[in-house]
């Protein structure tokens, strides 16, 4: 353990404090959702400002900014610089601490690109913590990345009977199916999800993408319409959208969604991801590329299925399209 700081500069009853913050940030992390999230990031704050020096809190804090990023509640860019400065104070009070190099991991796949740094990462983790699901879903990530989708699904489903309340590896299951073109299944799944009282953005997301492959365009279209409603701040459920309006002719409405995402003087900047479907659609496809260029350069969680994703299917014989994958990185299967 490296010393950082005078452990007499904090008071015991702070210490004792920051301590159950964490552990009840912790308990929370087993029934994580897009609803408690911020409420974890709050925690792990609270315990740092009360006891600097608490790897822990850092590593809390860290893991809670990376999963801001990927369910689009922070833009990515600035999710993981924040999660990986926490990161860095944890290791540098603890630098063997297996859960911050689980944290450095999730870092590595989705920011860096470094998949064999990852691979170690969660490794590590999982051999001193065989049930975190940190780090179980981290390795379904990169699998997931990999193009190796059956092996994905079962760590995913170990998973959920690992942390049944939580809302990580379900929503990654879901995705996964999506990719994977099993999509009455990711419906059926994201149905009995919702049953369960929970709820989230990639999960509405998914399922209009689902729905997208699924259905006749009559009964789709009216029920992303009636979904976008419900979720009108949510990007790629209504790129979805644009997307199903451009490929049935109904292009003035598609390029509504895409003016309204890309107008120069919107207050937020909008998924990339989102607007390249609606530029799909429209069969824009150089500038869709260049979104979803932008989507793997930020981290996106989008961007880790690019190679499976059935909706980018139209675009595997455009050069732009092929050019652009020459130029990244996956992991090899």
């Amino acid at each position: 353990r490296n010393e950082i700081l005078d452990a007499s500069l904090i008071s015991g009853p702070s210490r004792a404090r920051a301590a159950e913050l964490v552990v009840l940030a912790h308990k929370m992390w087993e029934s994580l959702s897009h609803s408690n999230i911020r409420v974890i990031a709050r925690l792990s704050r609270e315990a740092i400002d009360l006891d600097p020096g608490n790897a822990v809190a850092f590593t809390g804090l860290s893991f809670a900014l990376i999963a801001e990023g990927l369910w689009g509640l922070v833009r990515p860019p600035a999710a993981y610089s924040s999660a990986n400065a926490a990161l860095q104070r944890a290791l540098e009070i603890d630098s063997e601490y297996p859960m911050a190099k689980c944290a450095a991991a999730w870092l590595d796949m989705v920011s860096t690109r470094d998949w064999q740094s990852a691979r170690r990462g969660f490794d590590e983790a999982l051999a001193h913590h065989p049930q975190s699901t940190q780090a179980i879903v981290g390795r379904a990530g990169l699998h997931i990345a990999a193009e190796c989708l059956m092996e994905a699904s079962g760590i995913l489903l170990e998973a959920v009977q690992l942390s049944p309340l939580s809302s990580s590896a379900i929503t990654f299951y879901c995705w996964n199916e999506y990719l994977a073109g099993k999509y009455a299944n990711a419906l059926n799944q994201i149905e009995q999800f919702r049953s369960s009282g929970r709820h989230g953005p990639v999960v509405d997301a998914v399922e209009a993408l689902s729905y997208i492959q699924l259905e006749e365009p009559d009964s789709y279209i009216q029920h992303l319409e009636t979904m976008a409603v419900d979720s009108r701040y949510l990007d790629v459920m209504r790129g979805a959208l644009g997307y199903a309006y451009a490929v049935n002719g109904q292009e003035q409405r598609a390029r509504e969604i895409h003016d309204a995402m890309t107008h120069p003087e919107a207050y937020e900047q909008h998924d990339p991801y989102a607007i390249a479907l609606v530029l799909i659609g429209l069969n824009q496809r150089q500038e869709a590329v260049k979104r979803l260029e932008q989507s793997y350069r930020e981290g996106s969680l989008w961007s880790l299925g690019f190679q499976s994703d059935p909706i980018l299917a139209s675009l595997h014989n455009d050069p732009h399209y092929r050019l652009f994958m020459s130029k990244v990185s996956y992991p090899a299967p």
